[in-house]
């Protein structure tokens, strides 16, 4: 019995194995981005509407809080200012010739008839020493340690 021999092909099945490789990759790299298509489109979608309203909606509240804060400012200029004013004719009333004469009457008080001038001495400060260092400090200001001790 004749033994049929497989025959040898000299061509290969597919004529270029690699481009098919990659077509079938490229079909399965799509295929997996179509199934997450419409969900990365909604959240497109979803993100352009949103961070435009979310930037309005903080600018609008930003801007009502520094409304409120300039009417506040306004509001405490004019209580300052009318307050300034107050006082400065209580000042004006207080300073006035004819009330200094006055209490000066009550007082019993008259023009010096001669004027004198007094001098003081200047007024004498310890110096301040750091209480741990006093022992070291007698050995520099010997002086200084024997007014202390009389």
């Amino acid at each position: 019995m004749v033994q049929m021999q497989p025959r040898r092909r000299e061509e290969p099945r597919i004529p270029n194995p690699r481009s098919a490789r990659n077509a079938t990759q490229r079909r399965v790299v799509r295929n997996s981005r179509a199934r997450y298509r419409p969900i990365v489109l909604s959240l497109t979608v979803l993100l352009a509407v949103l961070v435009p309203v979310t930037g309005y909606v903080m600018l609008t509240s930003s801007m009502t809080g520094l409304t409120y804060s300039v009417e506040k400012a306004h509001a405490r200029q004019k209580r300052l200012q009318d307050e300034t004013l107050r006082l400065e004719d209580r000042v004006e009333q207080l300073s006035s010739d004819a009330r200094l004469a006055r209490l000066a009457a009550q007082l019993h008080m008259h023009p010096a008839s001669t004027e004198i001038a007094v001098q003081l001495s200047p007024p004498q400060t310890r110096q301040q020493r750091i209480a741990f260092l006093s022992g070291i400090a007698r050995w520099f200001h010997p002086a200084a340690a024997e007014k202390r001790r009389s």
